[in-house]
């Protein structure tokens, strides 16, 4: 088998945000409660924005750094989402269309909530290190745009987001260690979604479970790899983060199951590991299945840049459920300032919503739902907000639905 790894990655979260504590002001949620979030703002989809415009955007940067031949050399194209648009046509369809990819390639999607987004990089890593073709490269995608669980305690957390991977066979980023991996998965109605208008959310369930699975895909890891020392083999973490408090609190009760650390100790281990991984996700909210992903991102831009391979521990996690802890080995170019991906500086000029703008354009965006057989977007709103934050120079954006065939449009970013 060749070695692969991550060659590239980039991200698309959004023109617009809001804060959450104004969010939390305005709906009369507890306010203890914010504490314990640790976010400070999150993504706002707009009219004209779907789970298909979010993971062409967010991979369109990465392919334009390609040369012709290394864009042909992408024979796989993993699309792991739950905002799926139908229930037999795969949402890497339309990707593939839009982004103009080779026909001499492979496609489908992976559904399992957040989990999917990490399952796809796994599948297209083991593909990868078998492929014949010696430059065979693969393109996954971890995309969602949540439909919004307004008044409740989980739409503060809500983001929207897509994180694009290139995984081949001259890694920049990162690479994978062969086999390091431990896994854990059981049915639990943790989360649910059976129509497209219903989210059926045991919060509590959902966090137990969350840690459950660390602390059993961790000890399975363990099994595979006898001899792990939890805090000296891994230089930097990196979890699936519905919001960073629940990463913090899984933290903390991993380390009570493996070590004697006083309280403080806790603390510093996880700002000296974990605060890195949390930057992009605290400023984007819980995008599901993109989240691990933008985790790993987070970590890749902020690091201090170091002479030698470390390793990050990634941990992901999806409703369900299903979950995995795996390592990866953070290359020498990761963290440098010349690679910075460019994601700190897009979040930061996001356009800022109050929560009386945040209402009025989730009230149009409620209009547009997987099996909607007709839909016209104002589209002005996405022209106005792409003019004033740093959005690429184009977008693709939703024109319309007609008779359910969904139609997309390039619009140019105003001067």
């Amino acid at each position: 088998m060749r070695s692969v790894g991550i060659e590239d990655m980039s991200a698309y979260l959004g023109l617009a945000s809001v804060e959450v504590n104004e969010l939390f002001a305005v709906r009369e949620l507890a306010p203890e409660r914010m504490a314990n979030l640790m976010m400070v703002r999150k993504t706002v989809a707009l009219p004209g924005e779907d789970v298909i415009t979010y993971a062409v955007n967010a991979a369109r940067p990465l392919l334009a750094r390609l040369t012709p031949a290394q864009r042909e050399s992408i024979e796989l194209l993993v699309v792991g989402t739950e905002s799926g648009l139908d229930l037999s046509k795969a949402a890497a369809t339309w990707v593939h269309r839009l982004l103009d990819l080779p026909r001499t390639c492979r496609l489908f999607e992976v559904k399992q909530a957040c989990y999917a987004g990490v399952a796809a990089l796994q599948l297209a890593v083991a593909h990868m290190a078998t492929a014949v073709v010696p430059d065979a490269r693969a393109l996954v995608i971890g995309c969602d745009v949540p439909q919004l669980a307004r008044g409740s305690m989980a739409e503060p957390s809500q983001g929207a987001g897509a994180v694009a991977v290139l995984v081949g066979p001259e890694p920049g980023l990162t690479r994978p260690e062969p086999g390091a991996a431990g896994y854990c998965a059981f049915e639990v109605a943790d989360v649910y979604r059976p129509t497209p208008h219903d989210l059926i959310w045991d919060s509590d369930l959902s966090l137990l479970s969350y840690i459950d699975c660390l602390k059993s895909a961790y000890a399975d890891y363990v099994r595979r790899r006898p001899g792990t020392d939890f805090l000296a083999d891994f230089t930097h973490l990196a979890f699936h983060t519905p919001f960073p408090g629940a990463v913090k609190g899984a933290h903390r009760s991993l380390l009570r199951s493996l070590t004697r650390l006083s309280p403080k100790e806790v603390t510093a281990d996880f700002e000296r590991r974990l605060t890195d991984s949390l930057r992009y996700p605290a400023q984007v909210g819980n995008a599901y299945a993109a989240t691990a992903l933008l985790a790993l991102l987070s970590v890749i831009d902020h690091v201090a840049p170091d002479p030698d391979p470390v390793r990050v521990g990634l941990f992901a996690y999806g409703s369900g459920c299903s979950s995995e802890f795996h390592s990866q080995q953070l290359l020498p170019a990761a963290g440098r300032p010349w690679r910075n991906s460019g994601t700190a500086e897009a979040l930061e000029s996001r356009v800022q919503l109050g929560v009386a703008a945040y209402d009025r354009i989730a009230d149009a965006c409620e209009k547009l739902w997987p099996g909607v057989p007709h839909h016209q977007p104002d589209l002005g709103m996405i022209k106005e907000y792409a003019a004033e934050s740093r959005a690429p120079e184009s977008l693709i954006v939703l024109e319309k639905v007609e008779e359910h065939r969904r139609e997309y449009a390039e619009i140019g970013r105003a001067r």
